[in-house]
């Protein structure tokens, strides 16, 4: 009797365990189904957001249709690329020397140390050659007088024969002539066309040289070169180069170390000169 109870006792566990197990294995399957289909779900949620990004992405850009395109006009495009790249051609070329004298010559009668009232143009002469290529060269610079606020020309001709022998000896020649705007812009008036035509008729290459020593600012050399269409009574810039290393950044710096010598002082001095 005890015996049959015990094995009732022990086949009731074993069927509570077989239930529990059951009830378990149920419970872990319905889980494992909610997680799956919660993860579809999430997937099917993140594919059509990676979708529609796709396809707003892809509607954005146009529509490229590839096609052939003839050689020889694959060609003409890296013709005129090369073009583009190309330096523009210089018209005449100037020295650092003339630059500086013509500069400093500007600067010596219209300087803050002169009231602006005070202030007047210069005139020169530009002296040069010409090159393999038939450009012009201006390798330096005759200071020849000043004038008055707005003009200026050159009154004796004594001096002007003096350049001419001296020019004439470095093996240069009088290639045209330069003045000043102080403060007032690069331009060529009524009076700058008139003597710019007397050395255009001497030689037709002559060039003009305008400087405005107050647009020397680190961006600009403060000059233009001009030229003129005698028919039409017209003036134009030329493009100019730089003969020689001058960075335009550094031309105010050294136009301001020079301005004593302008003034015919020493640059510097030693302290028992003081």
């Amino acid at each position: 009797m005890v015996i049959t109870l015990m094995e009732n006792k022990e086949s009731n566990y074993s069927i509570k365990d077989v239930i529990k197990k059951k009830i378990k294995e149920k419970i872990k399957q319905e889980l494992l189904d909610e997680i799956c289909e919660e993860l579809k779900l999430e997937e099917e949620e993140l594919t059509e957001e990676i979708s529609s990004m796709l396809t707003k992405k892809t509607s954005s850009k146009p529509i490229i249709k590839l096609s052939k395109i003839p050689t020889a006009q694959i060609e003409e495009k890296t013709n005129v690329e090369i073009q583009v790249e190309k330096e523009i051609q210089k018209e005449v070329y100037i020295s650092v020397k003339s630059i500086l004298k013509i500069a400093s010559h500007a600067l010596k009668y219209a300087n803050s140390k002169i009231p602006r009232e005070n202030w007047v143009e210069v005139i020169g002469l530009l002296a040069g050659k010409l090159n393999k290529n038939d450009i012009l060269l201006i390798e330096d610079a005759y200071p020849m007088g000043h004038g008055t606020a707005v003009y200026a020309e050159i009154k004796d001709y004594k001096n002007y024969v003096r350049a001419f022998k001296d020019i004439k000896r470095q093996r240069l020649f009088i290639c045209g002539w330069y003045h000043s705007h102080p403060s007032y812009g690069l331009f060529m008036s009524n009076e700058d066309m008139g003597t710019q035509t007397r050395y255009q008729k001497l030689w037709d290459k002559a060039v003009a040289l305008v400087i405005d020593p107050y647009l020397i600012d680190g961006t600009s050399t403060g000059f233009e070169i001009y030229s003129a269409n005698l028919k039409s009574k017209t003036w134009f810039p030329l493009v100019y180069g730089i003969k020689g290393s001058l960075d335009v950044r550094m031309l105010p710096e050294i136009m301001k170390f020079i301005h004593p010598i302008i003034e015919g002082k020493p640059v510097y001095l030693e302290y028992d000169e003081d």
